[in-house]
C-alpha cells in the first residue's frame, strides 16, 4: 500500500472520529395501544443531550389486540386484512404528527398509518418513508393516533420508529458558528 493511500485512510478515520463526537445515528420509538373508536395522543420527548434530525420513519400496526397487553387475538374488525377471512385488521388507524414546541404540523391532518409506516399492516418491509425534519433538543413531538374501527375489542397496537442523526453540539457552539458565517 502506498504511503499516500495510507495517509488518506488515516485522515478519513480521524475525520470520521471527529464528526462522530458531534453527529451520530440514532432512533426514537413510540409505542401505544389505541382503543376502539378513540384518538390517543402519545408524546415523544427529544432528549436534552442533542438536537435530532429525523430522516426516516417506519412502523408497524396490528389488531385487533388485547387492550392491556397488545397481544393480537383476532376478532371482528371493520377493516379486514385483504385476502383473509375475518379477524385481522388491514386498515383503520390514522395518525397526525405535530412538533408541539413550534406548533408545526408535520402531516396535513390525519393520514392513514399505512401510507407512511412500513411495513404498516403488512409483513414485508419496504423502503422507509423519508421525512427530513430537525427537532430541537427538549422538544416534544406529538403523535395523535385515531382508531376508526368500531367493533368491540378491535384495539390496534402501533409502533413507530424515527431514525436520523443526533447533533450533540451545544447551543453556544451553534451560535458561535452562526456568527462566523455572517
Amino acid at each position: 500500500m502506498s504511503q499516500k493511500v495510507y495517509q488518506s485512510m488515516v485522515q478519513e478515520a480521524a475525520y470520521r472520529r471527529l464528526v462522530q463526537k458531534f453527529k451520530y445515528n440514532y432512533s426514537y420509538t413510540v409505542t401505544g395501544i389505541i382503543p376502539v373508536n378513540t384518538t390517543t395522543p402519545i408524546i415523544l420527548a427529544i432528549e436534552q443531550d442533542a438536537d435530532f434530525y429525523i430522516e426516516k420513519i417506519t412502523g408497524s400496526v396490528y389488531g385487533p389486540c388485547a387492550l392491556v397487553t397488545g397481544i393480537p387475538g383476532g376478532g371482528a374488525t371493520d377493516y379486514d386484512m385483504p385476502g383473509t377471512a375475518a379477524g385481522f385488521a388491514g386498515r383503520g388507524l390514522s395518525m397526525q404528527i405535530t412538533d408541539t414546541g413550534s406548533g408545526r404540523e408535520l402531516t396535513n391532518g390525519f393520514i392513514a398509518a399505512e401510507a407512511i409506516l412500513t411495513p404498516g399492516y403488512d409483513l414485508g418491509f419496504f423502503q422507509p418513508y423519508r421525512i427530513n425534519y430537525m427537532a430541537k433538543r427538549n422538544s416534544k413531538i406529538r403523535f395523535d393516533f385515531r382508531n376508526r374501527d368500531t367493533q368491540a375489542n378491535a384495539n390496534q397496537q402501533v409502533e413507530v420508529v424515527l431514525n436520523g442523526y443526533k447533533y450533540a453540539m451545544s447551543e453556544t457552539d451553534i451560535q458561535t458558528v452562526m456568527k462566523q458565517m455572517q
